[in-house]
């Protein structure tokens, strides 16, 4: 049973760029003021990149014990968030878990007045009144997990809120977990499809769950710099291009 507490973990997965991941985890630093732990999940090229450089030291960034290979537009990248989630369920106690991809920074700090304020996202739809026309939805439901959704006269998120700031708290990361170690037909059927399931698959499963989910990102910003005032005030990350 997990005994290690933090109160967020953030989960990275990682292909490229060693040096932006560093100022990355240094933005993480810098503006994360509650106690957290960071796993990043690596391809091979990265994982050897950090294991070996000898440049990440700090005591809360975990590397996840193997490697698993990433694909653009994939369920791999799915496959990465759930076993860094996985990963934290079986060895932390925490309050929030928190995706990141490797190209968010944050314009805003989290800190003990404003971490449990986090947009708490409600929004679901029912097959019925899903239009298939809008946004990947033609080829979401193809997947298992959308099989299973109409079946069962479940719901799918309705905000088409992109996966990186997606958040759960401790109950519904252990719920999610449960579930996919449940239903290896859907895990396994998400690790393999190809099309990128990480925009909508955990969403969905957390709303039919426990009715709701968080969300701390934005859409993505040519740089570090422009229009970063005009951004939410109650969300914290952008994503921006891996540059330092």
């Amino acid at each position: 049973m997990a005994t290690k507490k933090t109160t967020i973990v953030f989960s990275i997965n990682v292909h490229e760029n060693l040096d932006f991941l560093i100022k990355q985890l240094e933005d993480i630093k810098r503006n994360v003021l509650v106690n957290y732990i960071i796993i990043i999940n690596a391809n091979e090229h990265m994982y050897n990149e950090i294991k070996y450089s000898g440049l990440i030291t700090e005591l809360n960034i975990v590397v996840y014990p193997w490697y698993v290979e990433k694909i653009h537009n994939h369920g791999t990248l799915t496959m990465g968030i759930y076993l860094n989630l996985e990963y934290a369920v079986s060895n932390y106690i925490f309050e929030y878990f928190v995706v990141l991809s490797s190209r968010n920074l944050f314009y805003n700090k989290l800190h003990q007045g404003n971490y449990k304020d986090m947009p708490r996202i409600c929004e679901s739809v029912s097959a019925n009144n899903l239009n298939i026309h809008e946004w990947h939805w033609h080829l979401f439901l193809q997947t298992k997990l959308a099989e299973h959704i109409i079946e069962n006269n479940l719901v799918f998120s309705k905000s088409y809120e992109f996966h990186e700031g997606l958040t759960f708290d401790y109950q519904l990361s252990q719920n999610i977990v449960g579930y996919l170690q449940s239903n290896e037909d859907i895990k396994t059927d998400l690790f393999n499809f190809n099309w990128g399931v990480e925009e909508f698959a955990l969403h969905t499963i957390a709303l039919n769950l426990n009715g709701y989910y968080y969300h701390i990102g934005n859409w993505t910003l040519t740089d570090d710099y422009i229009n970063i005032d005009t951004l939410p005030k109650d969300r914290f990350v952008y994503k921006t291009y891996r540059s330092i």
